[in-house]
């Protein structure tokens, strides 16, 4: 964490602790493009078509207005953030802003003179990798890629190497009932064979499609994950905390939405959250406010009502929502868990990485 960014941090916590009338939030994800070049068969995304997306222009301001409310993280997400070709500008000028810049990618789009770009741009680059059987990726990702992102994954470490690049680059995984009795190879895979930094694992998302229930995994299979995360935690930096993994499938947390502001690829701020406003007349009061025509920061205080709102909602049962809810008052938890259980085994183990170099 750069020292600007770590300050930042700091800043926005006290912050939400001391006062109570106008909360900062300290993550924002932005969906940088809808299009997706996978084809999950628990996501429905990728069947998007795109079209009226939110230009650079347009995103450098509202990545201003986030980095002003007192953001500390922006994560690119999608689809694939990969198709935009301004994707390294945008993440340079976050990162000049202060911010510490994030992107989820499936990889399939990397080439050799990304790496520099990526190094400039990213602090932290996560690339989604499930299995390590082919049969396995393809039917869950419904592309036949894997050996084409292990090839890739092997480039790009090398590269950051070379370079001596501080990014941390993380194996994103989805447990999923295909996968969950084989992510003792999948550990070994991100790190002993593909010199990963390190590793996340979330819980198949079952509202993501249609047929997103059929791979949602058995309460004998999350006991096993559970297992074999906890006899490897101490082996290698995991980016769950303990709280999370002793919490899988069943986490305790109060959301606290206004934590993570959400905006998706046509530059809407998804108020109180992607999961809400997407469904209004299920969950009456979530709203899209469009941030080409309105100022962030002219409609924040507005929204506080509409993110208490949805304080103790429980929707979801994704981990890096829990653990940021977790962050949001618990300094103990920001201490112990974050910097001390994840944080400073991946720096550590970068250091040796590029060391090694």
């Amino acid at each position: 964490m750069n020292k600007s960014a770590g300050v930042r941090f700091f800043k926005n916590h006290i912050s939400n602790r001391v006062f109570d009338s106008v909360k900062r939030p300290t993550y924002a994800y932005i969906t940088i493009t809808s299009v997706c070049n996978s084809r999950c068969k628990y996501c429905d995304m990728w069947k998007n078509k795109g079209g009226d997306e939110t230009n650079a222009d347009e995103w450098k301001k509202i990545i201003d207005e986030l980095a002003n409310l007192g953001v500390v993280t922006l994560t690119f997400s999608g689809g694939e953030p990969f198709i935009r070709e301004d994707l390294f500008e945008l993440a340079s000028y976050a990162r000049s802003q202060g911010l510490i810049t994030m992107v989820v990618t499936n990889l399939s789009l990397f080439k050799e003179w990304h790496i520099e770009k990526i190094a400039e741009s990213f602090d932290f680059f996560g690339i989604s990798i499930d299995s390590t059987r082919s049969e396995i990726y393809k039917e869950v990702r419904g592309v036949d890629w894997l050996e084409r992102i292990k090839e890739n994954v092997r480039k790009l470490m090398a590269g950051l190497t070379e370079l001596k690049a501080d990014v941390y680059v993380c194996g994103m995984v989805t447990i999923s009932n295909r996968n969950a009795y084989e992510l003792h190879d999948v550990i070994h895979m991100i790190f002993d064979d593909l010199g990963m930094d390190t590793i996340s694992f979330n819980l198949l998302d079952p509202g993501g499609a249609a047929t997103a229930k059929e791979f949602l995994p058995t309460h004998e299979q999350i006991n096993y994950v559970k297992k074999v995360l906890f006899d490897h935690k101490s082996l290698y930096p995991i980016s769950n905390s303990t709280r999370f993994l002793n919490q899988l499938g069943d986490f305790d947390y109060r959301c606290n939405p206004w934590k993570s502001v959400q905006i998706n690829e046509k530059g809407f701020l998804q108020s109180p959250c992607l999961f809400v406003s997407a469904q209004p007349d299920i969950f009456p009061g979530g709203r899209e406010i469009d941030l080409c025509k309105n100022k962030l920061s002219d409609v924040w205080r507005e929204e506080q009502r509409t993110y208490s709102k949805y304080a103790d909602c429980k929707l979801c049962n994704l981990g890096c929502v829990a653990e940021s809810a977790w962050s949001t008052y618990d300094l103990k938890f920001i201490l112990n868990d974050s910097f001390f259980g994840m944080i400073l085994p991946t720096m550590k183990r970068i250091r040796e990485r590029n060391n090694r170099g």
